[in-house]
């Protein structure tokens, strides 16, 4: 089959078009960003998916998109942006899949549409956003299942992963294993709050696993690998990796959060995406509790540990990532 990797560039996007490449699909790949020199075997296209011609270029003799393009980071992303990129980007792709007739696709949401859960989310509960990236991914869905209901022969997959983590990601579980290796970490809050988190080989080969079950009509999916663990655990593995022992002592939350919130307050202002903000500590310290029960109900097996997906990241900061720490900082791709 050929398919359309929207985001082929950006960090899921390369596992993404590898695993589809080794499933023996065709595979086309569409970014805003160049393409990366160091891969090959994939068509590539350049452009943006606001751009109804440039996607259209690209889409041409495709059977299947998988969209994994996203606007997603804690500041620095305006209200604006989230929805133009997440609702207005989806809906120039549905768009071009129609007149192309393109009926099979593969959406990467967030269990952010679930809001703040008390208990393990699962796919049929409801939704209830309590921020932008939240709100324009379920505004994105919307959009998708009033295209799946006027044909129904459209096939949809939406996937909602929790915070994703692997070699080659600069984002939250590379600022954890940063700040742990700069010493700067110390945790706040006792630390026994599950973390659901996914390594991405995981995510992707689930993906591809829901992929061949498609069936006309619409399909919702989580995923979150398991068994889950507390953010003590998931720290004190990364510093077992570092070499470092085991926390024990913590800091008391309430106080760390009102003394790091003008921080928050200089990152909404400047637009900054700050590494340190009361907002992640009060996130890494709360619970976020998202179950996957529906892909394992069906047979899927994940092949990585958490832990071992950790140790993996931990190796390759050490190799590579820790000499690209500026990109930490850079946008997510669209």
């Amino acid at each position: 089959m050929k398919i359309l990797v929207i985001g082929s560039e950006g960090f899921i996007g390369r596992y993404m078009v590898r695993d589809l490449k080794a499933a023996g699909h065709e595979v086309a790949g569409f970014d805003l960003v160049p393409e990366d020199a160091g891969r090959s075997g994939y068509v590539f296209h350049q452009g943006s998916i606001l751009s109804r011609e440039e996607l259209m270029k690209a889409a041409r003799g495709a059977e299947m998109v998988v969209n994994l393009a996203a606007k997603h980071h804690d500041f620095g992303v305006s209200r604006e942006e989230f929805f133009l990129i997440n609702e207005t980007g989806t809906q120039v792709m549905l768009d071009v899949m129609a007149e192309l007739g393109i009926k099979r696709l593969v959406f990467y949401s967030s269990v952010a549409v679930y809001g703040d859960v008390t208990e393990f989310s699962h796919e049929g509960m409801g939704e209830h956003p309590v921020n932008d990236y939240g709100r324009s991914k379920l505004a994105g869905e919307a959009l998708i299942k009033q295209w799946a209901v006027k044909d129904a022969s459209r096939e949809v997959l939406i996937m909602r992963p929790v915070v994703v983590f692997g070699p080659h990601n600069f984002a939250n579980m590379f600022r954890l294993i940063d700040s742990i290796y700069h010493r700067r970490f110390l945790l706040v809050g006792k630390g026994d709050n599950i973390k659901s988190v996914c390594y991405v080989e995981n995510l992707v080969a689930a993906t591809l696993f829901m992929m061949q079950k498609l069936r006309p009509g619409i399909e919702v999916v989580n995923y979150s690998d398991e068994p889950h663990k507390t953010s003590r655990e998931i720290a004190n593995i990364i510093r077992s990796e570092l070499g470092k022992k085991p926390l024990k002592a913590h800091l008391p939350l309430g106080l760390i959060t009102a003394l790091a919130s003008p921080i928050d307050l200089v990152a909404k202002a400047a637009k900054v995406n700050f590494p340190i903000t009361a907002s992640r500590i009060k996130k890494f310290a709360s619970p976020t509790t998202h179950g996957s029960q529906k892909v394992r109900a069906l047979g899927f097996k994940q092949k990585f540990s958490i832990e071992g997906g950790l140790r993996a990241m931990v190796r390759w900061y050490l190799e590579e990532g820790i000499n690209e720490r500026k990109r930490s900082a850079s946008g997510p791709r669209a």
